[in-house]
């Protein structure tokens, strides 16, 4: 179980991670935002799924999978009201044999989640209760959207 109020302090929406990017990234994640065309089924579907969830994302503007996915999740914010939190200063620890990640200013969760790639796609219910987690893309269907429906079905044993 996580503290998702100590969480929110250390976090930012998918609104304001955006919008703090500069230059080329904050226009290709902009761009990509602007030009995704979400599944509307997958949208209906989630609709009655996600009340009271937050997502954590892990990530940095210089991952690409990253500049792919936080733009998806800001959809998700937007249209379903949908709580995305994010922490968006990941740095790989390069010249640490021990530690894949750098601390900071990656936040002390890349280690105590066992994080091995990002993005990294927590899925909590209110009570900071894990559900799932995405790594990287989804693993079972071709969208994002779609994954969280899976997801969240399987978790609720509607699938």
């Amino acid at each position: 179980m996580v503290d998702l109020v100590e969480i929110r302090t250390r976090t930012v929406t998918c609104r304001e991670y955006l919008e703090s990017l500069k230059g080329e990234s904050k226009d290709e994640q902009m761009q990509t935002y602007s030009n995704y065309k979400l599944n509307v089924q997958a949208m209906k579907e989630l609709k009655g799924l996600v009340k009271g969830l937050t997502v954590v994302v892990l990530g940095a503007s210089w991952c690409k999978d990253c500049r792919e996915a936080i733009p998806v999740l800001l959809h998700l914010e937007e249209k379903l009201g949908l709580e995305v939190r994010v922490f968006g200063t990941i740095k790989v620890a390069a010249l640490d044999p021990d530690h894949q990640w750098r601390i900071p200013p990656s936040p002390p969760e890349t280690e105590d989640w066992g994080v091995k790639a990002i993005p990294w796609i927590e899925i909590f219910d209110e009570n900071g209760e894990r559900i799932d987690t995405i790594i990287e893309k989804p693993d079972f269907t071709p969208t994002l959207e779609e994954e969280f429906v899976f997801l969240l079905k399987k978790a609720s044993g509607r699938t």
